[in-house]
């Protein structure tokens, strides 16, 4: 079995990448709707690689590391 990603132009399916089949092969389409990924998850984030400017995606990563940092003052007494 194969998955393969499209989207509906408004009359055909249109595969996202071309595969390999050969012309004329049968497929079967079963339309399953995706789920929009929860607001500022990192699911969503990765939705935007590509989308973003150099200065948007640094802006990014400097927020989430500054996230991700460790404060030594919660680990004392």
């Amino acid at each position: 079995m194969m998955t393969l990603r499209a989207h509906f132009d408004g009359k055909v399916i249109v595969l996202d990448e071309p595969a390999d089949l050969a012309t004329g092969t049968r497929v079967e389409v079963a339309v399953v709707q995706e789920q929009a990924p929860r607001k500022s998850s990192p699911k969503a984030l990765l939705r935007l690689a590509g989308t973003l400017s150099h200065e948007e995606a640094e802006s990014l990563r400097q927020a989430t590391a500054q996230m991700r940092r460790i404060d030594p003052g919660l680990w004392t007494k």
